[in-house]
Order: C-alpha cells, then structure tokens, then sequence
C-alpha cells in the first residue's frame, strides 16, 4: 500500500471512530475543524472583504449579492430571505477528491460554511445538510438559515 492510500485509509477509520462519540461531540469537533479549513480559503478572503466593505450596511441581501457576484459565483447558491441554500453537483472538498470516503466528513462542510457565511453577516449561522453525494446522493446540498 502506497503512503496516499495508507494516509487516506487512516482519515476514513478516524471519521468512523469520531462518529461514535456520545452526543453531537463528533460533528461540533468536525465543525470545528470545517472552520480552521476555510481560514486558507479565498473564498473566506472575500467574506471578509465584502463585510469590511459593506461595514455600514445591514441589508443581508445586498450584503449576499456582492458576495456572491465577486466571489462565490455558482447557480447552486441562493438567497430567500433568511434562508440559504446552497448545492453542489460534485463535492468540492479536496479530502474526497484524493479518496476520503467516509460520509461523515460532510460535518465537515458544514462549519467551513457557518465560518464563512457567519463571517459575511457577523451573525449566527446554522447549517443542515440535507443531500449528500457521500451519502448516495446525485447532489450535496445545504440549508443555511441566518440568525438575527
């Protein structure tokens, strides 16, 4: 077995064995680390920037579509009043895109967005992910809803 596969294998037995943690202690540890992942993305750059652009501005729409047309451009994100949703026909993360198989990295995902969309709004965050393409689904796709 080659060092990938080994490393790869490894990742996918310790998502197993988080997931047996009591509670939600697995999934807020994954959230946390989706966090600390999205702090070396541009994507998170842009948040950033268009919250320190916007400073004065507390239309969360306005807020959105500045965003969205500078830095997250995909049909797959859309915003109805509180309420987010954002969908992806491949997976996007680069663990699953060198072999990480084990559906419970998607909590991951889940506070790489909260970190971002909660940087965008300087607001809570919560995310749900409803699809899954680990999970068998065609699509991964998340419900983001805004918190006052």
């Amino acid at each position: 077995m080659n060092n990938k596969d080994r490393i790869i294998q490894w990742i996918n037995s310790i998502l197993h064995e988080i997931s047996k943690l009591d509670g939600n202690k697995g999934i807020e540890l994954l959230h946390v680390c989706g966090g600390e992942c999205s702090k070396t993305s541009a994507i998170l750059e842009g948040a950033v920037k268009i919250r320190n652009e916007h400073m004065n501005d507390k239309d969360l729409d306005k807020l959105f579509a500045a965003f969205k047309t500078q830095y997250y451009d995909t049909p797959g994100l859309m915003k109805e009043g509180n309420k987010i949703t954002l969908v992806f026909e491949e997976c996007t993360c680069p663990m699953v895109k060198e072999g990480v198989s084990n559906p419970y990295l998607c909590n991951c995902t889940m506070g790489y967005t909260r970190k971002i969309f909660e940087t965008l709004f300087n607001r809570t965050i919560e995310v749900d992910l409803e699809k899954s393409i680990l999970n068998g689904d065609k699509i991964c796709k998340q419900l983001i809803s805004i918190g006052e």
